[in-house]
């Protein structure tokens, strides 16, 4: 949820970020969204990869990568080759932690709730879209008060939240799996 919101802070502006603060024209903006929407394609594929390796234990580094791209992202777009680019490592990022989390909360579901199997595949649509709407809203007062450039600033402060909600989160299950042994 937190990690979306993040993303989305940016995400919800991008078009205007991308013809107003690195002065594409229309027809450019069109070719970089479907660009971007590829390397959101990248980040689902990579996420499921990850969900399969552990992926939970690795989103600590995941979301310092994310919230490092978000601070880099207002210093970034005062230069159209440099924006692209980290608006792009965000696009790869932005997805990563959807497979591991839906993971999780299956195998908790399985292994402590077995009857709300069904109710724990719906909780990471759920989360994603609070994220989502969250993110926007966000996004929404940081350009209003100071500026599409700032949004990354906006983003980096749900990501460094996301660290410490995941970090907590991974110390949990360590706990939880040393209990059951």
């Amino acid at each position: 949820m937190l990690t979306l919101a993040g993303v989305y802070v940016v995400y919800t502006y991008l078009r205007p970020i991308l013809s107003q603060q690195l002065n594409f024209s229309a027809s450019a903006v069109t070719i970089i969204l479907f660009v971007y929407g590829f390397m959101s394609l990248i980040s689902n594929q990579l996420s499921g990869r990850l969900a399969n390796h552990n992926g939970l234990a690795k989103m600590p580094k995941v979301f310092t990568i994310e919230g490092v791209i978000l601070l880099l992202l207002p210093f970034a777009l005062f230069n159209r080759i440099t924006g692209l680019l980290v608006l792009m490592a965000l696009g790869v990022c932005m997805y990563l932690h959807n497979s591991p989390v839906q993971m999780h909360f299956l195998a908790v579901a399985e292994a402590d709730y077995p009857q709300s199997m069904v109710m724990a595949s719906s909780l990471n649509s759920i989360f994603a879209n609070f994220g989502i709407a969250l993110g926007s809203a966000t996004g929404g007062l940081v350009v209003d008060h100071f500026g599409l450039a700032a949004t990354g600033f906006g983003g980096a402060i749900y990501l460094a939240i996301t660290l410490v909600v995941v970090i907590w989160l991974n110390r949990i299950n360590q706990q939880h799996q040393q209990s059951h042994q």
